[in-house]
């Protein structure tokens, strides 16, 4: 069975749904506000690595997040995602389970739906793009072109849960990982952390110079692949090339060609395509004001037919010869949804569910359920086995926010039969299910059973600016200072010394809540406070980034 057969059957089989009730919610047309103008050119600054793409499926560009044209922003934009009273702490569970070949993982929090991402928008006679992330668009809202775009109309950004994986006995182990967890990949300079400026372009994830390696970063996300039954497969590892090109980095897409592609204006201000109105009922575009409602709020290419979305992207010259006029609000989306291939594809997302709270149709529970051979053979990849145990770290982004605004794990240990973890991946019987050629399983774990699939919880925060170099104690002779209050930043990291030299983690010395209870796991621990406690005296919640005192 072929890997597109296979995942049309698994997808048809098991329904990736996603529910939502029908509302009408205007974004940046809501009563009270003003729609924002701004002119077509420029580029919201909204990144992404891209991948390379092949001669017959042209892959995506990237979006290394430039300036453009900052324009004439009107009016400020909508921050959707903007809450001063944003809680620290996101609770949030894991089930695991693996069979003969296929590992299988579930898990779940409470967020915004968030299956939305960037858009074309036909505004005053011409063509404008919608979306990027909040800072983004505080930085419109500021004119701040140091940290950020500042030609952003609106905030729509895309909900995503990720985990990095790493084997410390495999070949692209990670020495450390299992003790700072993603904090290894976070630092200063690093988008919208304190030595970082607008002009760095994206600056990613990435391990230091001196650590060798490779993490394996399961990527789910909710608007850019969940819609067709897909996750995103990625690895991060030290800096290569330029950061600013989109080119280079440290945050890559696995070999082969990832679930998107983005589209960017043509010459005379035109979006690369629009929906093929065979495939519509006849519509070309959809209205603005059913943004988050609307079926054709996703577009994907011949290749992704049958995988969960109708509305097929054909060029935008084709759609004008065959009569289409473009009106006031019309809404095409710049992401085409597409069929992966090669390693970029390994990871289906078979079986994902959103389910809206009673009061709010947009805000609701997330089942994620993402699946994947145990060993790919693909050396981007780190392989599975029975009786071992690996490190393993999550983060969720919700509310129109990424970089250090999203929320984050400490590192955790997960065993797949090899022994004490904090995760146990429960052994089943069969094979199937993530198989990339398709072994006719069409039944995924009960993961409702949760005396069979225990859970395990825990609470993820927000970093703040805690980086890697924080933690090793190597700022304290830096000096940032919070814009809020002008006051300079504690830098001194009390654990720096533990960490160094006594091979302390960070759970060794803090929980994520109040509320947690502290079990330290190497001898010499202390308790050094929750993050939630911490986090607010290090760069805080929704709040303004701490610069030098040169920048601030």
């Amino acid at each position: 069975m072929t890997r597109t057969a296979f995942s049309r059957r698994i997808i048809s089989s098991l329904s990736t749904v996603v529910a939502f009730s029908a509302v009408f919610l205007f974004l940046a047309g809501c009563p009270g506000t003003t729609p924002v103008v701004t002119p077509p050119p420029g580029n919201g600054g909204n990144g992404d690595p891209g991948d390379p793409g092949t001669p017959d499926n042209p892959g995506d560009p990237g979006d290394p997040g430039d300036p453009g044209d900052p324009g004439d922003p009107g009016n400020a934009p909508t921050l959707l995602g903007l809450d001063a009273g944003k809680s620290l702490l996101l609770p949030f569970t894991v089930q695991v389970a693996y069979n003969d070949d296929t590992i299988f993982f579930h898990t779940s929090w409470e967020g915004d739906r968030g299956d939305t991402h960037d858009y074309f928008r036909y505004t005053d006679g011409a063509w404008q793009k919608e979306g990027g992330v909040r800072r983004d668009g505080q930085a419109t809202i500021d004119n701040d072109a140091l940290r950020g775009a500042t030609n952003q109309n609106s905030t729509i950004y895309e909900s995503r849960m990720t985990f990095m994986l790493d084997d410390p006995s495999g070949p692209n182990a990670v020495e450390g990982f299992g003790q700072y967890g993603c904090m290894m990949t976070c630092h200063d300079n690093s988008r919208a952390m304190p030595t970082w400026i607008h002009d760095d372009g994206e600056v990613h994830k990435y391990l230091p110079d001196d650590v060798p390696g490779r993490l394996d970063l399961w990527h789910h996300r909710l608007a850019r692949a969940n819609p067709i039954g897909l996750s995103d497969d990625q690895w991060v590892g030290q800096r290569i090339g330029d950061e600013g090109d989109g080119d280079g980095g440290s945050r890559h897409g696995d070999g082969g060609t990832g679930p998107w592609q983005t589209g960017n204006f043509d010459d005379d201000g035109n979006p690369p395509w629009a929906f093929d109105p065979a495939t519509t009922g006849g519509a070309y575009a959809f209205p603005f004001d059913e943004l988050f409602t609307n079926p054709m709020r996703h577009i994907i290419d011949d290749t992704a037919i049958g995988l969960g979305v109708s509305g097929v992207g054909i060029d935008y010259a084709d759609a004008v010869a065959m009569g289409y006029v473009p009106s006031e609000g019309d809404t095409i989306p710049r992401r085409r949804l597409r069929q992966t291939e090669g390693s970029r594809g390994d990871i289906t997302a078979a079986g994902t569910t959103f389910t809206p709270s009673n009061n709010d149709p947009l805000f609701g529970r997330w089942n994620s359920n993402i699946q994947r051979d145990m060993d790919t053979g693909n050396d981007d990849d780190t392989a599975l086995a029975d009786g071992k145990v690996y490190n393993i770290a999550f983060a969720v982004h919700v509310g129109k926010v990424t970089v250090r605004d999203h929320y984050v794990s400490f590192a955790h240990s997960l065993s797949l039969n090899g022994g004490d973890a904090d995760i146990q991946a429960v052994k089943i019987e069969g094979m199937g299910c993530g198989n990339m050629e398709g072994m006719g399983c069409t039944i995924l774990p009960d993961f409702s059973d949760t005396t069979r699939f225990p859970k395990y919880e825990l609470n993820l925060f927000l970093p703040g600016i805690s980086s890697y170099e924080f933690l090793r104690g190597e700022n304290v002779d830096l000096e940032f200072i919070d814009p809020a209050t002008g006051e300079a930043v504690d830098q001194s990291h009390a654990g720096a010394t533990g960490l160094m030299t006594q091979g302390l983690s960070c759970q060794d010395c803090h929980t994520a809540a109040d509320a947690d209870e502290f079990a330290p796991t190497q001898d010499g621990g202390f308790f050094g406070g929750s993050m939630e406690t911490l986090v607010p005296q290090r760069g805080g919640v929704n709040t303004p980034t701490p610069l030098p005192p040169d920048e601030g």
